[in-house]
This record gives C-alpha cells, structure tokens and sequence, in this order.
C-alpha cells in the first residue's frame, strides 16, 4: 500500500522520456485551482458540460480538471483518448452537447476516420475544442475549425485562451525558463510531493511574461512545432 501521502502516480514527460510522477492529495487540490481557471478561460460556466479525453497514465493531469468542472457548477464526462474508444468521444458530443472538449489527440482522429466519420461534422458543435498534439490540431484546422491547445508541461497543463497567443500556465506554482536553444525546463515554487528544479521537458519554445490580450497576467509559452 502506498503512503497515505501519495494521491496516485501518474506519467509525465521529462526529457523526452515518460517517467513516473507521484503526487499528493494536496498537489490535486492545487492543480484543481490552477485548472479552475483554466477552464474559466474556455469559457465553461455553471451548468456547463465538458467532455475530457484522456489516457489512466494522464490522471494527474485530467483528475484536476473534472474537480475545476465541479468547482465551477459545470458537469463533466470523460473518455479515453484512444483510436479504439474514438465513436463514444462522438457519441458524448451529440448526446450531452458539451461546450467544451478537452484532450483530443491523434488517436482519437484515426479512429473517428476509421469509423467513416467527418472531422467537422462531430467537433462543429462545439464551442470550443483543445487538441493536445500536431495531428488532431491540424486535422481539426485543416476541416476549417478553430481548436486550441491544451499543452502538458511535464505535471503541469497549460491552455490557450481565446487569444490562441501562448498557452497559459500558472505561474504562481510553476516556473518554465527556456535556454538558448528554446529548450524548455520546469521548475515547482511551492511545495510538492514530487519536487523538480530546472527538469527539462524535452520541448522547445519561448515564454511570454507579459499580459494577454485576453486579460491574464499569468504567462504563456509557445511552442514550436511538431509538439
């Protein structure tokens, strides 16, 4: 049995490698609030429904995002961001009209392919889509919609607002310092089960300090492409 500490373990991105991530109880809490906003900068309100793609590895990750749906009087359901499980992603969008996706990669676009299913036909509907890789950000682009990013930063998430300028991140808790080759390292700034100092997460970008457009003050990154 794991120490009472430890909420669970997920998978994160350090380096280019997939490494194993404990986290706290408290850690969630923390990410809870960081995603709460998140959401808000989506557009997700009270009464809302979001849809959340992800894979067991990603729970630390999608965990504090279907706390932050509660947080905000939202409704959440989720699905595994798979090729295989892709026609029930379809399925939630025209059963329960979600305003907002989250999670949707280049698997779950194979499957939907697969299935004979027209790109803009399924995410059309929806307000608001963020795609976590190349491939599912492209194939959505390329079918004339407008997804945003959601961008997983080691055992942080970051998400473009509206502004599609950066993907923000929350910068009271984590800190992201890019070397001179755009080589992007994360470093925690409060406590946390798991510390990291300067782990490079195996992504090139640029961090953007300043205010957005949108109206935050917590910074952003940009990435290069392919993620």
């Amino acid at each position: 049995m794991p120490p009472p500490d430890v909420w669970g373990v997920g998978r994160v991105v350090v380096a280019g490698e997939m490494v194993p991530w404990p986290v706290s109880p408290a850690d969630i809490d923390a990410e809870t609030g960081s995603q709460t906003m998140s959401l808000r900068r989506l557009g997700v309100r009270e009464g809302d429904v979001v849809v959340i793609c992800s894979k067991l590895s990603e729970a630390i990750h999608a965990f504090p995002l279907e706390s932050a749906a509660n947080a905000l009087g939202a409704r959440y359901s989720s699905t595994d961001a798979t090729e295989f499980d892709a026609f029930r992603t379809a399925a939630m969008i025209e059963q329960v009209s979600p305003s907002v996706v989250i999670g949707v990669n280049g698997e779950v676009v194979a499957g939907l392919r697969a299935l004979g299913r027209d790109i803009h036909d399924v995410f059309a509907p929806v307000a608001v889509v963020a795609t976590v890789d190349d491939d599912a950000h492209g194939a959505l682009s390329a079918a004339g919609l407008a997804p945003r990013r959601w961008v997983k930063l080691g055992p942080a998430s970051a998400f473009e607002c509206e502004a599609r300028d950066g993907a923000h991140f929350d910068g009271s808790r984590w800190r992201i310092d890019a070397d001179g080759d755009g080589g992007l390292a994360i470093s925690v700034l409060v406590p946390a089960l798991t510390p990291c100092d300067g782990f490079e997460l195996g992504l090139k970008g640029m961090v953007d300090p300043t205010g957005c457009a949108c109206g935050s003050d917590d910074p952003r990154v940009r990435l290069r492409s392919p993620l």
